[in-house]
């Protein structure tokens, strides 16, 4: 019986170590921290192991939030001057399409109909409800904008236009700019186009969520990779379908979701404190690495 709806006989396997080190000029106590480093399973993706470990230790503690996302509550006993957050999985996907991801067409308006009403409706409030007037001006002035009653690859085109207006930049400052802020700037980073995208989605009524993760690619190859963020948008027949506004095109295998939540601020990788002197200067440091590991097959026979 196979167990993943996949026509391949075999998954591409790939091995993830994900590093995050906190430096403090003293000795602090650190308070509890929430982490959001699980990877998310499915009929996509299937997780073979995982390692977490800390430094100080902690005694961790797993459960899952109101979202279905996993997450791991540390908790520190030793005053350390540094903390080191290790992680450390291997999960398996369904091999890359040589010819990428199609288009998929919509009709508009959205048609979410019944239960899935009640449901989308955290997806729909906006992030940044002054700043929806422009945002829906500057849609509809770059002619994308979808007619009542047509079917159209809505989603794929607004990414596409994301990418080709705002420059990526990798700004280590925390939190998110807001869509304005990225429109006037022209740049952003992956979490501040994957909002501009959220945004404009729940514009013309759709849900939309954001997603945290990490992407496989050339930098994360060479252990300098760095947490990744993307948006979903739901999409009646599909579901929730990934978006990535900061190369341009649909999700794919090399995509790898840890956490989603209908606002950014739900799914951090790492949130917490510590208690210590005033003053106490901090540095932060994030590493990941990648490396393909061999295939492995896409089911398991029956017992």
């Amino acid at each position: 019986m196979k167990l993943f709806d996949s026509s391949p006989d075999t998954w591409e396997q790939i091995h993830f170590v994900h590093e995050t080190c906190y430096t403090y000029s003293q000795p602090v106590q650190f308070l509890p921290h929430r982490l959001v480093l699980r990877p998310r399973e499915g009929h996509d993706v299937r997780l073979h192991s995982l390692n977490l470990t800390t430094s100080p230790p902690s005694t961790i503690r797993w459960h899952r939030d109101m979202l279905d996302n996993s997450i791991a509550h540390a908790e520190f006993h030793d005053r350390a001057a540094e903390l080191r957050i290790h992680s450390e999985f291997t999960i398996s996907v369904p091999p890359s399409s040589p010819a990428g991801l199609p288009p998929i067409f919509i009709p508009h308006p959205s048609l979410i109909a019944g239960i899935e009403q009640l449901v989308a409706m955290p997806y729909l409030q906006y992030i940044y409800p002054p700043e929806v007037a422009q945002l829906r001006e500057w849609f509809a002035a770059t002619g994308l904008a979808p007619a009542p009653g047509k079917t159209s690859a809505i989603f794929d085109d607004l990414a596409i236009l994301i990418h080709r207006v705002i420059r990526y930049n990798r700004r280590e400052e925390p939190g998110v700019q807001s869509p304005a802020q990225t429109l006037a700037c022209a740049t952003g980073s992956c979490r501040d186009m994957a909002v501009l995208m959220i945004e404009i989605s729940r514009s013309l009524g759709y849900p939309a969520r954001f997603v945290s993760g990490y992407m496989e690619s050339e930098t994360s190859k060479v252990g300098n990779g760095s947490t990744h963020a993307w948006a979903e948008v739901f999409l009646p027949e599909h579901g929730w379908t990934g978006y990535d506004p900061s190369i341009g095109a649909r999700v794919g295998p090399g995509h790898i979701a840890v956490g989603v939540s209908h606002h950014p601020r739900g799914v951090m990788p790492v949130s917490g404190g510590f208690n210590g002197l005033s003053g106490v200067g901090s540095s932060l440091i994030v590493n990941i690495t990648t490396r393909r590991l061999p295939p492995v097959a896409a089911w398991i026979p029956p017992r």
